[in-house]
């Protein structure tokens, strides 16, 4: 009676979620993420050949909640299955689902709360829970002598009072939810940007906003942030504003989600013109800036120069040089911007004290924790459970307590299968391997050492003229406004991608060299 976690994406940070729990009888797709960059693709790909080939398995996709890193391969893999798979839901998910993808609007289920759901061999119960998220849903699934509790995103206390976001008689119910538990109880969850404190808040983000002579707000936020949208009406209501939602589609949504609630009367004139009125952008992070810039095109030059623009977007798909490019188009509209996108008062990740307190409820075996967990240990060693940390493209068995890799048909490629393959070409694309060895000194960022291989690029390249090339770069293109006090992740990053830039435009113009593909190793 085995039981397997398979996790394909999702152990880094901010990358998608996509990962399910398998039995002998059953699969259930937990989250349905979608990696937003090259990395890891190979690992999600194996994952929709997987389900391909055991589809007959698959009984059922959850949406614990909206957040684009649980349902952004959903429609795909909807499709790669070929059936009506059921998908179950919150009713506020549904209505999200619904206006991000119509197609499967008729296909979810919305369960009843600490009702049990029979299928085949396992036991599913719901039951909705705090978040930045409406309609966040934490489900424990039963099978033979094993209880799995997947809870995502959750916030058992904020600020913001409001019942839509944080269900009255938490407590109470969630240990009733607790009741069914076995012997061998797991909890699965994301440990994203975990913090000692837990005062995210929109107002205290704004309290000392300074008052502008003819400026007129404009909040700019993601889509699965409900916490700060909310927050955002809740303040303008107590101050006798309204909001004007410029995402049509979006104001149609929060309009179907707030049609019984007294924040509704915040948003329901907006389309008429008051002289009080508060903009709000609301997108998801992938197309965010084409929002952005369509929005601000039905604004005269006046107008948007007397935006006070407030941003609260934490640098996820793209990270900083996504927010950077945003902040400096806004630069290009008005000299009043107000940038809170990596304030801790916004910042959406899990409270230490919270994630304490679930463990102490629940009590686990042990808990598999995602996104990034080793940035984590200082947190984990003050916790009683024992964390299990699982790789992209691997598995856990839990009778024997092992990992095994998962491979589908198009196996992961080996560092020397690679180069094997490089070496095999033999023509001008390749691979070049760039070691830098750097330091900081006098609060400067100095290159020490560069050395660069070739595989398989033209053997005319001249490896000294580039290796000085890049000297010359050092300090003129690629680290000039590097601080010390920036991430050493950020800094790494932002190096990687000035240096392949600059190193494929000069072996295209000055080599007529097309390079593929670079890699670069960065050591401190």
């Amino acid at each position: 009676m085995s039981v397997r976690f398979l996790l394909f994406s999702g152990n880094w940070e901010n990358e998608g979620n996509f990962h399910l729990l398998e039995t002998e009888k059953s699969i259930i797709i937990l989250a349905t993420g979608k990696v937003n960059s090259s990395k890891n693709l190979q690992e999600q790909q194996i994952g929709r050949d997987y389900l391909k080939e055991k589809k007959s398995k698959v009984k059922v996709v959850i949406i614990n909640n909206t957040n684009f890193q649980n349902i952004g391969l959903l429609v795909d893999i909807c499709s790669d299955l070929g059936v009506s798979i059921p998908i179950y839901a919150s009713f506020h998910s549904k209505l999200i689902i619904s206006y991000l993808f119509p197609s499967l609007k008729n296909r979810i289920i919305i369960p009843e709360k600490n009702h049990e759901v029979k299928i085949e061999d396992l036991s599913l119960s719901f039951f909705p829970i705090g978040s930045y998220l409406i309609g966040n849903l934490a489900l424990a699934i039963h099978c033979y002598q094993y209880s799995f509790y997947f809870v995502e995103d959750f916030l058992f206390s904020n600020l913001l009072e409001n019942n839509l976001l944080f269900p009255a008689k938490f407590l109470t119910d969630f240990q009733q939810f607790l009741i069914q538990k076995k012997k061998n109880t797991y909890l699965i969850t994301s440990c994203q940007s975990m913090h000692w404190q837990n005062n995210n808040s929109l107002f205290f983000a704004t309290q000392n906003f300074p008052e502008h002579v003819n400026k007129s707000l404009f909040f700019i936020l993601y889509d699965f942030d409900w916490l700060h949208i909310l927050e955002l009406l809740e303040i303008m209501r107590n101050r006798g504003k309204t909001v004007r939602i410029l995402n049509e589609e979006f104001n149609l949504l929060i309009g179907k989600v707030l049609s019984e609630d007294k924040l509704h009367e915040v948003i329901k004139n907006s389309t008429k013109k008051d002289e009080n009125e508060i903009y709000l952008l609301v997108a998801n992070p992938e197309d965010i800036r084409n929002k952005l810039n369509d929005s601000l095109d039905d604004f005269s030059s006046e107008k948007k120069s007397n935006f006070h623009f407030v941003v609260g977007i934490p640098p996820l798909i793209g990270g900083e040089v996504k927010l950077a490019g945003i902040i400096d188009y806004l630069y290009t509209q008005s000299e009043t911007i107000t940038n809170l996108s990596k304030k801790e008062y916004l910042n959406l990740g899990l409270s230490f004290y919270d994630f304490k307190l679930l463990i102490k409820l629940l009590q686990p075996s042990g808990t598999i924790t995602l996104q990034n967990s080793y940035k984590n240990e200082k947190f984990f060693n003050r916790l009683p459970s024992n964390f299990l940390t699982i790789n992209n493209g691997y598995s856990w068995d839990f009778p024997t307590n092992k990992t095994s890799q998962l491979r589908g048909k198009k196996t992961l490629i080996s560092l020397e299968e690679l180069l094997v393959k490089q070496r095999e070409n033999l023509g001008q694309n390749g691979l070049l391997v760039i070691l830098l060895i750097i330091e900081w000194k006098e609060k400067k960022l100095r290159l020490k050492t560069i050395k660069i291989e070739n595989l398989a690029v033209n053997s005319m390249l001249n490896i000294t003229k580039l290796e000085n090339k890049i000297n010359d770069w050092w300090e003129t293109k690629l680290v000039p406004d590097i601080k010390k006090s920036d991430p050493l992740k950020i800094i790494k990053k932002t190096v990687e991608k000035r240096v392949n830039g600059l190193v494929r435009s000069y072996l295209n113009l000055k080599c007529g060299i097309d390079l593929g593909e670079s890699l670069f190793l960065l050591f401190n």
